[in-house]
């Protein structure tokens, strides 16, 4: 992905975030083990530049 793509994606993530705050927002969102090395990696404050995605296709 390019750079405007994860700003796109990112819009997207904080947008279901922000609904999944919300009473009438039900999720049903699965934890990938992406997003679980993602979600570690900014719990621990030391978020890294990947300059591979080691993402499936």
């Amino acid at each position: 992905m390019n750079v405007d793509q994860h700003v796109k994606v990112a819009q997207w993530h904080m947008e279901q975030a922000r609904l999944h705050a919300t009473k009438e927002h039900s999720c049903g969102c699965p934890l990938s083990p992406e997003y679980e090395k993602i979600i570690k990696e900014v719990e621990s404050g030391k978020i890294m530049e990947e300059l591979v995605c080691s993402a499936p296709n």
